[in-house]
């Protein structure tokens, strides 16, 4: 039954969006707003990962990720990438020329870097210093495995554990096969795992 409503729900999508390409294809003003209002978090919070949580630049990123996306519709092919995965493949090729630019070097995903004065917002008072706790080791764990994997390994176990895509959206993405992602996703886990076992003694 689960298995049966998942592929229901890939179906919407699908045909979602087919609607939101064929109208930006044809130009039509509100298919800009509908495309940033459905992939613009997603796609900052990815830009923002890999750009050490600048919130601002990972905004530029995505207005730019939108506006080449606009001008080049045409080329999107649904039989061969999401428009999801060719959108994100888009933001990456952005977020790579400004890495190249400004010679950063690799991220911790923005998911890790919640601000500690946010942690009010989502504790009661009984429960904030086990909240702060807790979010404070998630952030030493997260710095420690961008330590321990290169850059790419730790995109796709972001792209798939914070932004839960699959094996095949992670190829179009990273422009790997899907098997080559399942084995740098086995890699990834296993240098995870091997790195917080030696942190934990």
């Amino acid at each position: 039954m689960a298995e049966a409503d998942a592929v229901q729900r890939h179906g919407r999508t699908e045909d979602l969006e087919a609607a939101l390409v064929r109208r930006l294809r044809e130009g039509a003003p509100e298919a800009h707003a509908a495309l940033y209002d459905r992939f613009a978090p997603g796609l900052h919070r990815f830009a923002a990962a890999r750009l050490h949580g600048d919130a601002q630049l990972a905004e530029d990123i995505v207005v730019q990720t939108f506006v080449d996306a606009v001008r080049n519709i045409s080329r999107f092919d649904p039989r061969k990438s999401t428009l999801a995965a060719w959108l994100y493949g888009i933001a990456r090729r952005q977020v790579q020329m400004e890495r190249r630019r400004q010679g950063r070097l690799k991220s911790v995903p923005a998911a890790a870097q919640v601000p500690v004065d946010t942690v009010s917002e989502v504790a009661d008072e009984r429960d904030m210093a086990s909240d702060l706790a807790a979010r404070l080791d998630a952030r030493r764990q997260v710095a420690a495995l961008a330590s321990a994997l290169n850059d790419l390994e730790m995109e796709v176990l972001v792209l798939q554990c914070v932004d839960r895509f699959s094996a095949r959206e992670i190829g179009q993405v990273v422009g790997r096969s899907e098997r080559a992602v399942h084995s740098l996703l086995h890699r990834a886990r296993q240098k995870a795992r091997e790195k917080l076992a030696q942190d934990a003694d």
